[in-house]
């Protein structure tokens, strides 16, 4: 496995994405390393020793605002995750739904971003649209 991984990894500097694909690569797995290491720290969300009806108020709202945090660092992780796999696949800097260039700025922002400026906009206003 270790083999496939390594060949995989080397395979990025004949990427089709402008620059070396192999720094967006570190650059990810980089941040990846980060949240992990937040995640273990954490520990885990739930409180064993602590029965349900025992639990207090503040407990039940910090347990919440655990669980909030952890899922947003699993969010990310995710979105790290899969712009690691439009590296390996080619399509790392390309827009997932226009197929369009992504601008390096953008990238150098968040290199995990999946849209371009343009299908943002429009994702976030049918969320908005969604919502009221």
């Amino acid at each position: 496995m270790e083999g496939l991984f390594l060949q995989t990894v080397e395979g990025l500097g004949q990427s089709t994405f402008p620059g070396y694909a192999g720094e967006w690569w570190q650059l990810l797995q980089a941040e990846k390393e980060e949240i992990t290491q937040k995640m273990v720290a954490a520990g885990p969300l739930f409180r064993e020793s602590v029965a349900v009806n025992e639990s207090e108020p503040e407990d039940d709202a910090e347990e919440d605002l655990q669980r909030r945090q952890r899922n947003r660092l699993e969010l990310r992780l995710r979105d790290l995750n899969d712009a690691q796999d439009r590296l390996i696949d080619g399509g790392y800097g390309l827009c997932i739904d226009c197929r369009q260039p992504i601008s390096e700025q953008r990238l150098v922002v968040d290199p995990a971003v999946s849209l371009c400026v343009e299908c943002q906009q429009i994702t976030e206003g049918e969320r908005l649209r969604h919502s009221l």
